[in-house]
This record gives C-alpha cells, structure tokens and sequence, in this order.
C-alpha cells in the first residue's frame, strides 16, 4: 500500500513538472519593456554680469589732449576692484581706431591699491622677453631675464601716465594722485623721462571737453530700397492714311 501511494505521489509529480515545462515553453513571449526617452537637458542662460559705465582717457592720433571713451567694466564690490577695472581698461588700450594705446603690448596691471590722503598705487608688470635657449650650455638656473626697456620719448611715456592717472581721477574724485609701481618695486621711470619717486597728479586740463566715444562701433542703417518704376506700355502705332484721304 505504501509502495503504491509513492509511486502515485512520484507520477503526479512528474505530471506537475511537464505541465510546468509545457507552460514555460509555449508560453508567449513578453517584450522587453522599451527604455524610457531621455528627458532633454534644460539650458539654463548664463547670469549676465552687471556692468558699470566708465570714461577713459586717451590720446589721439594728432596727440592732440587726451579724448574720452566710454566702456563697460564689470560692476565692482568695493572701491579697490574699481579702481583696478578703471586702470586695466587703460592699459588694455582704446577701442576707437582714432585713439592711441598708451602702453606697448605685453604691459598689464599686476595690482591695484588705495592708501589714505587719496593715493591710489597702481603697480604695472612689463613683458619680459623669452630666455634664449642654448642647446650645447648646460641646463643650470639662472637668474630671470630683465624686463625689456620701453623705448619711448618723453611725449609718449607722459602721456600714457597722463592717460592712466587722469582715467582714475575722473572716474574716482577721491583719488587726487596716483603712485606708480614696476614689477611690485618701486621705479624711478618707465622709459626714462618721468620720474615715478613720488605719486603723481593728474593733469586734467589734458582731458579735452567732448562728447565720449562709444566703446563699440554704431549699427549700420541699412540704406533704403528704391522702388522700381514699372515699365511705360509701348506707344500704339496708328497706320499710315493713303495719300488725298482727308478726316
């Protein structure tokens, strides 16, 4: 009787197992669930920088006073980054053609600084030419290269001190001189002609009375089309009346 109930216990189990294998293999088949779209990036615009309107100072072609220009510098937190805008603007160089650039290429400012009694310390870095390279020398340190002399007359070298401390008076009245720096160290000139051993005082009869120049050139107005005149239609021929026929 035990037998019997295990052989029967084995078959319904073996029938269970078929049923299973039939139902995995004819079963249908379900797709794949299909991957969700990417959803598209939102493009978010840059936050524009505030900016702040300044007049700068430049010579002209005709070294004629010193003309001004108007620019846009980012807006500033304090006094000091203003001053430092106002002074890199300057030695940048204009953007009208009809301007000079008052500093050589490769000039620019290294700091910017406020002292009490309204001086303002500006300190400039020149360029400093590249080290010749020597291949048969043997590779030791040595000592930085001089920083290249700016051949300049005296007209020039004024002016592009007259340009960078007449920009910052006008623009900050509370600095009434400005004390140059080279390279971080105190200089006694920058070409040779003007001595940097004391803060200097703008000269501001230099700045010529008229209206700034705008620091991007005007849109052109595109000039307006003429309207074409339509043709004349053609005269209409009348034929010639036979000779003694009168109207």
């Amino acid at each position: 009787m035990a037998r019997r109930f295990a052989l029967a216990l084995v078959a319904i189990l073996a029938l269970l197992l078929g049923a299973f294998v039939l139902a995995r293999r004819f079963a249908p088949v379900r797709p794949a669930p299909a991957a969700p779209a990417p959803r598209p990036t939102a493009e978010v615009p840059p936050t524009p920088i505030p900016a702040r309107p300044v007049t700068l100072y430049f010579e002209s072609q005709d070294g004629e006073g010193l003309h001004p220009e108007l620019r846009d510098v980012p807006a500033a937190s304090d006094d000091v980054a203003f001053l430092r805008s106002v002074a890199a603007g300057v030695v940048e160089g204009p953007r009208s053609a009809d301007l000079v650039r008052p500093f050589p290429d490769g000039w620019t400012l290294r700091g910017a600084y406020l002292l009490r009694d309204g001086v303002a310390v500006l300190d400039l870095a020149p360029p400093r030419p590249a080290p010749a390279a020597d291949a048969a020398a043997p590779a030791a340190p040595t000592a930085p290269p001089a920083p290249a002399r700016w051949q300049a007359g005296g007209h020039e070298e004024d002016s592009a001190v007259q340009a960078l401390v007449v920009s910052v008076a006008k623009n900050m009245p509370a600095v009434t001189r400005v004390l140059l720096l080279v390279g971080g160290e105190p200089a006694e000139t920058l070409a040779g002609h003007v001595d940097l051993g004391h803060p200097i005082a703008p000269d501001l009869a230099r700045a010529v009375d008229e209206p700034a120049r705008a620091q991007r050139p005007p849109v052109p107005t595109p000039e307006p089309t003429a309207t074409p005149t339509p043709p004349k239609p053609p005269a209409k021929k009348t034929a010639p009346r036979p000779a003694g026929v009168t109207a």
